[in-house]
């Protein structure tokens, strides 16, 4: 009985396994083109069209009250693009350092097989880049 309940287990997590990987890749597929290759523009103009309308719904705006609330939106549609690319080049950096500070906790040998390794999965991500732009 003890072998039986054993294989049953087994047999119970691995098929739980392949449902969260079937959902997983569905999920993936799903929404890959509406949501992964979306521009950053392309969104914050959906987004902001959908708060102007809702605030139009719910406070009864006027069509001059639109047309001075808007600014409002655009200049948070510009300084969030600035925090990003600031953010971006933060984040480069820090990741500069980290890998440089671990390059020099290694060996000669390991060191250059560290290098390698980031530069080949640096090209996997430009080609992921690329694929994903190609999609659009």
């Amino acid at each position: 009985m003890n072998k039986l309940a054993l294989k049953i287990g087994i047999g119970l997590v691995v098929l739980f396994g392949l449902g969260i990987s079937t959902g997983v890749v569905v999920a993936r597929q799903a929404h890959a083109a509406s949501y992964w290759t979306t521009s950053a523009k392309n969104y914050e103009e959906r987004w902001i069209a959908a708060r102007i309308q809702e605030y139009k719904a719910q406070l009864n705006l006027t069509p001059e009250q639109i047309a001075a609330i808007r600014p409002h939106f655009d200049k948070l549609a510009t300084d969030m693009r600035e925090f990003r690319a600031e953010l971006r080049t933060k984040v480069y950096g820090a990741f500069k350092e980290m890998n440089a500070g671990i390059a020099r906790e290694l060996p000669p040998e390991q060191r250059d097989a560290f290098w390698k390794m980031l530069r080949e999965k640096s090209e996997r991500s430009k080609e992921n880049r690329a694929t994903r732009q190609a999609g659009k």
